[in-house]
Formats: structure tokens, sequence, C-alpha cells
């Protein structure tokens, strides 16, 4: 899937197991991994290959094939979490954090 969209593809769900009100976990909606939960931990942005790398666990699916090996399931949380970013950027609710490494 490219340009996934939210409230089509996946809905943003409040993390309860986390006390942090910026917690959230992402329901998919439709296509192969439908009911599934990702919950995405650090994203970095990597200057060697100028992209950003990230992390995610599934939460829950009723599909088996649904881990975080799955490659069809790593794109498609890629393509989530760029319509996130997405969003938060244009919405100008990103917050950042300068990484203390060089």
């Amino acid at each position: 899937m490219i340009n996934a969209q939210e409230d089509i593809d996946y809905e943003l769900i409040p993390c309860d197991e986390i006390e942090n009100e910026q917690a959230w976990d992402i329901r998919v909606l439709r296509g192969e991994f439908v009911e599934t939960v990702l919950r995405f931990g650090n994203i970095s942005f990597n200057p060697v290959d100028d992209c950003l790398n990230f992390n995610f666990l599934v939460i829950s699916s009723p599909n088996e094939a649904a881990t975080t090996e799955n490659e069809s399931l790593q794109v498609f949380a890629g393509d989530i979490l760029q319509s996130v970013l997405e969003i938060a950027i244009e919405n100008e609710s990103l917050m950042t954090k300068e990484n203390d490494e060089d």
C-alpha cells in the first residue's frame, strides 16, 4: 500500500498500557492485516542512508503472519508511519528530540 490514509486504512487508538497521553497505537482498518494493532517505538533519522529508521511491535492481530519479521507488514507499517508524520507536520504537532550521538 502506498499513501495510507488515516480513518480509511488505519486509525489511532489510545494506548491504555502506557501512562503517557502522547502514546498511541495504530489499528489497521483494511487490507491483509485488518484488525492488527501496531505500536511504534523509536524513530530516528539515518544520515548515512538518508532515511528514517523505526521499530514497531505487533500488539495483537487475527493474522498469524503479522509479525515484525514480515516484510509486507514492515512496508505497510512504514506507509502508515509516513502518513502519521505528514499529518503531524501539517498540524504542527510533531515533536522531535535531538539525538545525543553524533
